[in-house]
């Protein structure tokens, strides 16, 4: 039998196609139905709404973590993403077919959520696993690329996709139809890929222990957190570092899309090609610009500035909202400015939340402040876009900038939990 260290790997290839493939549900879920709601004619309250319910079905992953254990890792990642491109095919059908198919389409949303919430946990915890300190260490590169690259194609990829379509007559209903069948597609090339790569992984076997055992782990990692004293600084971080910039994001499409209120009024293609333009860049350099700030300044005394930095874009889409005069090349600085704020605010949470979780039960410890940030992330949709359509979007701009008052003040709390010894 060949040594476990001499079976040739391609780690490369699964690390990169499985991420791309993580990306996909998420970028249709934040990204492609809110544009896909707008030009339906659903109102932003409704919007906003459901891409809340939507996204936090995916917090609770971190239930399932006792359950997704008793599969073999490898073969649960490929049927759990097998299932997402079928429910991505199905959502093809239904968006072409009966106008009265609402129901169904709402089903396999939920569907899709559950499925991405189970994989994204599976995933993650086999690249853990299966991967050392330094292998990890190598890849992370990859990982980053590979999240990026599928969030534009399945995000602002689809909404291109879709207005060239519209460009040639079809109406809405059927242009969407033909982007999920792009998405599934999509799905289905790197699932092939990611087939692939864990076919050359060394054999891994479920885990042997009970459900019973597994929610006793799941437990007891439960309870180390909740007794460590950097919780409630950490918690402050989820809750209040990026309140403003996730209450901007939430609305970031409907704006871009509307023609009322001070809404930018840009169709699909142009909105689709400046977010693409801009993710690519902003995102890395936003990242780029976070790590090196860490690494020279330290985590605790990096919070505040990142965070100052990551509140910034909400005067400048305030500005667009006020200033209906500006032309493409703006609207596109500002996009750019918006991602590398972002990028760089949030590479300080990342590397706060994983120093809490570092520690024996790692794993869960991590999943349940992710289930957090994940919850932070979607629930302020449930009243971003009725408060959006009271306010109009200038004025909601300027009090989501409010926000930023206590998310420095959770930076500077949070700051001497973190301060390096």
């Amino acid at each position: 039998m060949q040594e476990l260290a001499k079976i040739p790997r391609r780690a490369w290839l699964w690390v990169f196609a499985a991420y791309v493939f993580q990306a996909i549900p998420a970028a249709v879920r934040d990204e492609a139905l809110p544009v896909a709601l707008k030009d339906l004619g659903y109102p932003d309250a409704r919007n906003t709404q459901a891409v809340a319910v939507f996204g936090v079905i995916v917090g609770f992953k971190i239930l399932l973590s006792p359950l997704v254990g008793g599969f073999n890792p490898r073969r649960f990642i490929l049927v759990s993403e097998l299932g997402i491109a079928a429910v991505l095919g199905l959502l093809a059908s239904f968006l072409g077919g009966d106008p009265g198919a609402t129901t169904a389409i709402i089903g396999c949303l939920i569907l899709l959520s559950l499925l991405a919430a189970v994989h994204d946990f599976a995933l993650d915890g086999y690249y853990v696993a299966s991967l050392d300190d330094r292998t990890r260490a190598t890849h992370a590169g990859i990982l980053n690329v590979a999240t990026k690259v599928g969030a534009v194609l399945a995000g602002p990829g689809l909404i291109w996709v879709v207005g060239r379509i519209m460009a040639h007559g079809p109406q809405t209903a059927d242009a969407w139809s033909w982007a999920m069948v792009a998405a599934a597609t999509l799905a289905l090339i790197t699932l092939g890929a990611n087939a692939w790569g864990l076919a050359a992984e060394p054999a891994a076997d479920a885990e042997r222990r009970s459900v019973k055992e597994r929610f006793r782990e799941m437990l007891d990692g439960l309870r180390s957190l909740s007794g460590d004293p950097r919780l409630l600084a950490v918690l402050g971080l989820i809750l209040f570092y990026r309140a403003s910039e996730v209450h901007m994001a939430r609305i970031i499409p409907l704006f871009s899309k509307s023609a009322t209120q001070g809404g930018l009024g840009l169709d699909n293609e142009t909105y689709a090609f400046l977010r693409m333009l801009s993710a690519v860049g902003g995102l890395a350099l936003g990242g780029v610009i976070g790590s090196l700030v860490v690494a020279r300044k330290g985590l605790g005394r990096s919070l505040l500035p990142l965070g100052v930095i990551m509140h910034l874009p909400l005067a400048a889409f305030a500005w667009l909202a006020y200033d209906g005069s500006h032309d493409l090349r703006v609207i596109g600085g500002v996009f750019i400015i918006e991602y590398v704020a972002y990028g760089a605010g949030l590479c300080a949470l990342i590397l706060a939340m994983m120093k809490l979780a570092a520690g024996p039960g790692a794993a869960v410890r991590y999943a349940a402040l992710s289930t957090f940030a994940l919850l932070a992330n979607y629930l302020p949709g449930f009243w971003a876009g009725a408060l959006a359509e009271r306010l109009g979007y200038a004025h909601y701009f300027l009090f989501a900038l409010s926000l930023a008052i206590p998310g420095v003040l959770s930076a500077w709390w949070a700051k001497r939990h973190f301060e390096e010894t």
